[in-house]
């Protein structure tokens, strides 16, 4: 793991001015109680911040912290936990959120926009993957995605988006084209309110077609989001990866949906020893409580996912970080990835995944992951 800063959160962001608080945070310290759901976390000023350096997104002009911030569990928390969250990943040097509405509530939006209307943030990148079908409203044809945003924008109170995710699949649902939507989206950029363009939900030929159509004076695509997980099987996506390489698109793995049976450790110490690893407390913790069920079928199968779990456990007692972490520094060693994106409840959380980016994985380590990974069965 890579040196940590030998000053306290607090000092070395005001040194730094990455993902900064302001001195703004003295004033909202303690303002839970009166009724502001942006109190400054205490635990995240205590805690050391690994130095770590920001990734560029393809060949655009935006550099992020490699981990983004997936805002959409917020509507699911309460407001202070939500306040909570957002102060340590900040504070941490996190300047990317995903800041789509998932579940049409509009909750999350509500949160991050105010939050971020509170803050003086050096730097604060938001992504966006509209919900064209539900927030499109009556507009017809393309024009779908432009109200879309519109109302993202206006739920968020920003006046643009940094990175516009086109959701494709949902597009070729509605009987949209990819020059229209990519019309819509240049439409966007001219107004001012999108500064690049990415893709979700595509696939290889899409993506092909999209680089085809920038050629010709539509808008190109700069990042790509899917969803990647260690548990994936190896040809899961892999056309869509490898259209992304072979363009330099930015990818923005979805990794919230990471299997929680490997969150926790499934293998006794003895077990660990014989590797001359060791089983820390820090290796027992975990992003949320595994299935007990699903845990169960995992490991006495001893199939696949068993040998992921294995090796997953002896690499993070060799680092002494929890398994989530390995999981997340394992996907960050792969070509092409910029930042993963994945939610969270509680602000612990946040420290146990963005630990990630300060983990380097020796040669012999990610080829006994890789391993795991392409067993077949």
């Amino acid at each position: 793991m890579s040196d940590y800063s030998p000053v306290g959160a607090r000092e070395h962001i005001s040194h730094t001015g990455r993902g900064a608080l302001t001195s703004r945070d003295a004033e909202l310290s303690g303002a839970a109680g009166s009724g502001s759901i942006f109190a400054a976390d205490d635990a995240a000023f205590t805690r050391p911040v690994p130095i770590v350096a920001e990734r560029r997104l393809a060949d655009t002009e935006l550099t992020t912290f490699p981990f983004a911030l997936g805002t959409a569990r917020l509507a699911a928390v309460d407001d202070v936990v939500a306040g909570r969250i957002l102060n340590r990943f900040a504070v941490r040097g996190g300047s990317l959120y995903d800041v789509g509405d998932e579940d049409g509530s509009g909750r999350n939006q509500e949160l991050v926009g105010r939050w971020l209307g509170s803050e003086r943030l050096s730097k604060a990148l938001t992504v966006l993957t509209p919900a064209v079908q539900r927030d499109g409203g009556r507009a017809s044809g393309a024009n779908r995605v432009v109200r879309a945003v519109e109302a993202s924008l206006r739920a968020l109170r920003l006046e643009r988006v940094d990175l516009l995710m086109l959701d494709l699949r949902e597009s070729a649902e509605l009987g949209l084209a990819i020059d229209e939507v990519l019309g819509a989206a240049d439409e966007l950029v001219r107004a001012g309110k999108v500064r690049y363009l990415g893709a979700t939900g595509a696939t290889g030929q899409q993506l092909l077609e999209a680089r085809v159509l920038a050629g010709n004076g539509l808008p190109r695509l700069s990042a790509i989001r899917l969803p990647w997980a260690i548990t994936d099987k190896v040809g899961d996506a892999a056309e869509v990866r490898m259209g992304a390489a072979a363009q330099q698109l930015g990818i923005l793995p979805d990794a919230t949906t990471a299997s929680l049976a490997l969150t926790s450790p499934s293998l006794p110490p003895k077990v660990l020893a014989s590797r001359g690893a060791r089983l820390s407390q820090a290796a027992g913790a975990r992003i949320a409580k595994p299935e007990r069920e699903r845990a169960i079928g995992v490991f006495a199968s001893r199939g696949r996912e068993h040998r992921i779990a294995v090796a997953l456990d002896r690499v993070s007692a060799e680092l002494d970080v929890p398994p989530a972490t390995t999981q997340l520094a394992w996907l960050l060693a792969k070509r092409g990835v910029v930042a993963p994106i994945v939610s969270v409840t509680r602000a612990e959380q946040v420290d146990v995944l963005m630990d990630a980016a300060a983990v380097r994985l020796t040669r012999a380590q990610m080829l006994e992951l890789d391993r795991s990974v392409e067993t077949l069965r």
